[in-house]
């Protein structure tokens, strides 16, 4: 985990700040980004919260250098073995923030950061750092020896992996997502994030008549919840 570190520092050092001092994320932002490869699986599979990284691209690099680690093989086959991160995953699919959250992304001043990083050396030398670390490839050759992948195996023939599965028709988040659909309420949920100007980035925000930034005010109610992240 050091040694992953110490690439991603390395990578963003690389990188620099220049070109995205006004796109620095604030201490509450830096907090809300996963610190593990648990985490990570759980924020990347939540999609009212991924597209963050698809709207900064040190976000981006910081998934990447996450991703192409041989830990988060491990945790992500373990999770997708628990019908926990399917509910949760499509659930966040249906949750009307799912629009905002990927809305932000395709906003200009997003794109323009984008179109400004691929035209970066720095950038492109970054994420070279990121996929190419002799280290990191080091650990992918030795990774078919690591103990996890045993352990991966031997979890897959565990009765109760598929116990699991078999019980998940029955959890009531199941059916809650299946009644969402028959719920006006869902649709106006839906609604209210399309013309909320909350749900978009600095430059379409402001159009709209509210500045980015400002708390975010739900505009129609909306009952549907998101199932709790199994602990």
């Amino acid at each position: 985990m050091n040694a992953h570190r110490l690439t991603l520092a390395v990578a963003l050092t690389a990188f620099g700040t220049s070109c995205f001092a006004a796109n620095e994320p604030t201490a509450a932002q830096a907090a809300a980004m996963p610190s593990g490869t648990q985490q990570w699986v759980a924020y990347l599979a939540d999609f009212t919260r991924n597209g963050d990284m698809l709207a900064d691209p040190k976000k981006f690099l910081a998934a990447l250098s996450v991703v192409t680690e041989p830990q988060f093989m491990f945790d992500a086959t373990k999770s997708m073995m628990d019908p926990n991160l399917y509910m949760q995953s499509t659930a966040s699919m249906m949750d009307p923030r799912a629009y905002g959250n990927f809305a932000k992304a395709m906003d200009p001043a997003v794109i323009a950061a984008w179109t400004t990083a691929l035209m970066d050396p720095q950038f492109l030398t970054a994420t070279q750092t990121v996929v190419a670390d002799p280290n990191k490839l080091m650990r992918w050759v030795m990774a078919p020896l690591d103990p996890k992948v045993l352990a991966l195996a031997a979890n897959a023939l565990n009765p109760n992996v598929y116990l699991r599965w078999i019980s998940a028709p029955l959890d009531p988040r199941v059916a809650n997502m299946a009644t969402a659909p028959v719920n006006p309420n869902w649709y106006g949920g839906w609604l209210g994030g399309m013309t909320n100007p909350q749900s978009y980035g600095p430059t379409v925000a402001p159009l709209l008549g509210a500045p980015y930034g400002m708390p975010s005010i739900p505009m129609i109610p909306f009952p549907f919840t998101m199932p709790q992240q199994a602990r």
